[in-house]
């Protein structure tokens, strides 16, 4: 049963309850318009997002164009937004942590500028014409460190260059210049000389051109059939810069067809190899071996016997590398006032074979044709790898008769020795 106590205490709740809830019309407890919890738009000042006006324009080179891209966003009312030009020909790397390469490229544009360094603000080294081929010797993230076929370095776009060889266009004859005379010639007969002066130079100019892009060498006829005095490599055309075929094993007989003036025959099969590593003889059989080393003896003894042929003279060669003994070491040289390990042999290639080789060790390496250490013959180019890391720190050329000439240190210079250790490859150029 509800006692009197608790009824009293019920109703006295009710009233002040109800008594609370009126006085709320009364009193600024929040509710008034004065008041508000959320300022109107119309409150706030407007908002005015930057537009900076003096950014300067950065023009580029026709063949260098590569447009500064601007990241967008949707601007929303009240918000800011800060928005910055990326210069996308700025290279973001050091040279010196560029990623080695040493693959052979060709330029995609009409002409591309190579620069003294990455950076298109910086000096113009040379112009250089579509499809010519360079090598690329390392690369960042926008510009790559490339060398011509005459030596010269540089930087180039990485957009510029391809990996894929590209093939020159052959170029369209112009017609004689005095095939279609020039009012000049009517108008003024006082400039008559010096207009035909004009249009015979630019006619010599034009067949000194045509004369330059002609291969300077001669076919003449010539049949025979001869033999591979070595491992003969067969290119695409009479010269080692031109594509490599195949190779020819020992013995391995060849139908010649016609010969060049600069030491090559061109076979039945339309390709071309060196003239020096040819023999009007077949190698004789070697004999039967008694044992697995006197076999080993033999092959070595031929392959010494090729490749003494194969360079038409090794002691020749021998006597052109040894004249350098004694030559300074000087890091990053390629000339007779002082040798790095690749400056030498690229120069004794240069000069001795008419073959353009990196001035890089590495670069070396990558290029030519690899054979074994049992197959070694004179003019071969040894790579060492001494720290077993899979990179090439020195190169060195055999000179035959157990013989090797290198650039060695800044202690000795340039010296022959009879041991090569630590060979990661050796490659045959010839």
């Amino acid at each position: 049963m509800i006692r009197k106590n608790d009824i009293c205490k019920i109703l006295a709740f009710v009233t002040v309850s109800s008594m609370t809830v009126s006085l709320f019309k009364y009193a600024d407890v929040g509710a008034s318009d004065d008041i508000s919890l959320q300022s109107p738009v119309s409150s706030l000042e407007p908002v005015v997002v930057y537009e900076p006006e003096d950014i300067p324009v950065v023009y580029m080179p026709d063949e260098e164009k590569s447009d500064l891209r601007k990241d967008s966003v949707n601007i929303e009312s009240n918000t800011l937004v800060v928005t910055a030009d990326v210069d996308s020909s700025v290279e973001l790397l050091d040279e010196s942590t560029f990623t080695y390469d040493g693959t052979q490229c060709w330029v995609n544009a009409n002409l591309a500028n190579l620069r003294e360094s990455p950076d298109v603000d910086s000096e113009t080294v040379a112009q250089v014409e579509y499809a010519t081929p360079l090598l690329r010797i390392s690369y960042g993230t926008l510009w790559s460190k490339v060398r011509l076929d005459d030596g010269t370095e540089g930087f180039m776009l990485s957009s510029l260059l391809d990996t894929d060889e590209i093939e020159a266009p052959t170029p369209t004859p112009s017609p004689e210049p005095t095939a279609t005379p020039t009012p000049e010639l009517t108008q003024a007969p006082s400039t008559s000389s010096s207009s035909s002066a004009s249009s015979s130079t630019e006619t010599t100019s034009a067949t000194e051109a045509q004369t330059e892009a002609t291969p300077s060498y001669t076919e003449t006829d010539y049949e025979a059939h001869l033999y591979a005095s070595c491992d003969l490599n067969v290119r695409t055309g009479p010269g080692t810069s031109y594509s490599f075929v195949t190779v020819l094993t020992p013995g391995e007989g060849i139908d010649v067809v016609a010969r060049t003036d600069n030491g090559w025959y061109r076979t039945s099969s339309g390709y071309y190899v060196k003239a020096d590593l040819c023999s009007e003889e077949a190698p004789a059989p070697a004999a039967p071996a008694a044992s697995e080393e006197s076999s080993s003896s033999s092959e070595s003894s031929s392959s010494s016997s090729a490749s003494y042929s194969s360079a038409g003279d090794c002691s020749d060669f021998a006597s052109y590398c040894t004249q350098f003994v004694g030559i300074p070491y000087v890091y990053g040289g390629a000339s007779t006032s002082g040798f790095d390990c690749s400056g030498f042999v690229s120069y004794v290639y240069a000069n001795y074979y008419g073959v353009s080789l990196p001035h890089d060790a590495a670069g070396i390496a990558e290029c030519g044709t690899a054979v074994s250490m049992d197959n070694l013959q004179c003019g071969d180019v040894i790579c060492h790898d001494y720290n077993n890391d899979g990179y090439i720190e020195h190169v060195s050329i055999y000179i035959g008769n157990g013989t090797y000439i290198h650039a060695s240190d800044s202690r000795h210079g340039v010296i022959t020795t009879s041991y090569a250790g630590g060979i990661a490859t050796v490659r045959r150029f010839v």
